[in-house]
């Protein structure tokens, strides 16, 4: 447990390093976060699954996470995301059955991304009016998408760090690094590739 809390503060100052405004407990005069332990949030699947794909003029995330609540009556309001590059359109992707769709599943609506399951996924499980007692784990993925573009310094491959926030009730702030996988391969050049992430009006899935 040690190291791993080591590895967490190492990852959320390389965030703040590369230019990311965060707050860091350990560094900072005062907390405006929850402590620690009032949430665990750790991600879990290969090293490639948990992923920043480029996809021509935007990045779409998807985020394995497993969060174990340890406090009584929690439900999450929202969710955010932080990574080392402005990110100010990202947004996650909406519940299929608040759209007016037919579909149960989750869709980026961009080639070669697949869908997901809705019981897969856990955007949907913002919701302030949810609570949940102590001991309950959500285990599935986080789905969002932003117009902005993953900064050329990373290179396919590489890991990039980012800072999962996970809001309460009363809109404080649970936070946790997660690390993501560069995926470039959705970007490259294709002959029959026709449609560009974003050229469609709204990048939110719909039946």
């Amino acid at each position: 447990m040690k190291n791993k809390v080591i590895d967490h503060l190492a990852l959320a100052r390389r965030i703040r390093a590369a230019g990311c405004p965060i707050h860091i407990e350990e560094d900072d005069a005062e907390s405006t976060c929850n402590p620690s332990d009032g949430l665990t949030i750790r991600q879990f699947g290969g090293v490639t699954e948990s992923t920043a794909i480029d996809c021509s003029g935007g990045t779409a995330f998807i985020i394995y996470v497993v969060i174990s609540i340890n406090v009584p009556h929690f439900a999450i309001s929202a969710f955010g995301l932080k990574v080392p590059w402005i990110n100010d359109s990202f947004l996650w992707l909406e519940d299929p059955r608040e759209i007016g769709g037919s579909s149960d599943y989750y869709r980026f609506g961009i080639k070669d991304l697949p869908d997901f399951e809705r019981g897969r996924v856990l955007n949907h499980r913002a919701d302030e009016q949810r609570p949940y007692s102590t001991g309950t784990s959500l285990k599935g993925c986080l789905l969002g998408i932003s117009f902005d573009p993953i900064p050329v310094q990373f290179s396919h491959g590489d890991m990039i760090p980012g800072l999962l926030v996970v809001f309460d009730q009363s809109l404080r702030e649970y936070r946790s690094p997660v690390e993501l996988w560069a995926d470039r391969n959705c970007a490259q050049p294709r002959a029959r590739r026709k449609v560009r992430l974003f050229d469609r009006r709204d990048p939110v899935a719909r039946s």
